[in-house]
């Protein structure tokens, strides 16, 4: 299912929120004249500063290493299948107790930094143009019109930005009355940088956050074995680091954690009866909240 047809013609400039026209160059704001590319159909509609930002973490370790594993999300090769194939589970269990979010079939739907995933249904947000993203937008500006949206994703990205408030109160102004907002954060969870790491939330925290929407459902959707196994992955990364400079020790050390990973995927449904539990949120790995603009 792919994104409702008319979602650009929701779309508004990212600098002054004015109108935008098709152009020969892409699309101008018919308001403050700044044109914006359009590059294979996808609309890059970030401020000038912003595109030097997200240039600049690009330019970091992390950030080199998140573009090279959005490209192998979808690599068809034979050995970048293998390669998934092969790949041990991940240690989470996710809790089927967290709700879906209500949103209509031909709505225009956000799914912010979805970056290399497929997100049928959803226009995919993210800040570069990796495979499988509808539009290039910074999620503190996202360049719609008030009231243009009928649901938004927002799925662990929260971590990942500077401002979460100013995020937040995006998703609340271009959301309709009544439209609903689905977001995970991390709890419990080591640094990752996709291509930065800045905050983790509590549910006290979740909830102050979208203080603005009425609180739908709040509550665990990865839970404590999860962040048990998480953090043991992490800290044989640390004595068996998987991207060492020689290959040869690189593929010992794949193996080695993968080994461990293999081994261990099966302790995470422990978590079908921790996450039960009314203090599972205390060692929680991610948290999510379903809430409803009023």
């Amino acid at each position: 299912m792919s994104p409702s047809a008319n979602w650009k013609e929701k779309l508004r400039c990212p600098q002054c929120r004015g109108p935008l026209a098709a152009s020969e160059s892409g699309l101008r704001c018919g308001a403050c004249q700044v044109s914006y590319e359009v590059a294979h159909d996808v609309p890059i509609l970030l401020t000038p500063t912003d595109r030097q930002r997200f240039a600049a973490l690009l330019e970091n370790a992390s950030g080199a290493r998140m573009e090279v594993e959005y490209a192998r999300r979808r690599e068809p090769g034979l050995g970048a299948r293998l390669a998934r194939a092969l790949a041990p589970p991940l240690p989470v269990y996710h809790n089927p107790a967290e709700p879906p979010l209500p949103r209509p079939a031909d709505g225009v739907n956000l799914w912010l930094g979805g970056g290399g995933r497929e997100t049928p249904g959803f226009v995919n947000v993210d800040l570069g143009p990796f495979a499988g993203v509808d539009l290039v937008a910074h999620a503190g500006r996202l360049p719609f019109a008030d009231n243009a949206c009928d649901a938004v994703a927002c799925d662990a990205l929260l971590e990942h930005v500077e401002d979460p408030a100013a995020v937040v109160a995006e998703i609340r102004r271009v959301l309709k009355p009544g439209g609903h907002v689905l977001a995970t954060v991390p709890f419990c969870h080591p640094w990752h940088g996709y291509p930065a790491d800045f905050q983790r939330y509590t549910q006290d925290g979740l909830r102050r956050l979208f203080a603005e929407f009425d609180c739908v459902s709040l509550g665990v959707r990865s839970g404590p074995t999860t962040t048990l196994l998480t953090f043991f992955t992490y800290y044989w990364k640390l004595i068996f680091p998987v991207h060492a400079r020689n290959p040869v020790r690189r593929w010992f050390n794949r193996v080695v954690v993968g080994a461990w990973g293999w081994l261990t995927a099966p302790l995470r449904y422990l978590d079908v009866w921790l996450n039960r539990r009314p203090d599972a949120h205390t060692l929680a790995n991610h948290l999510y909240i379903l809430a409803r603009k009023k």
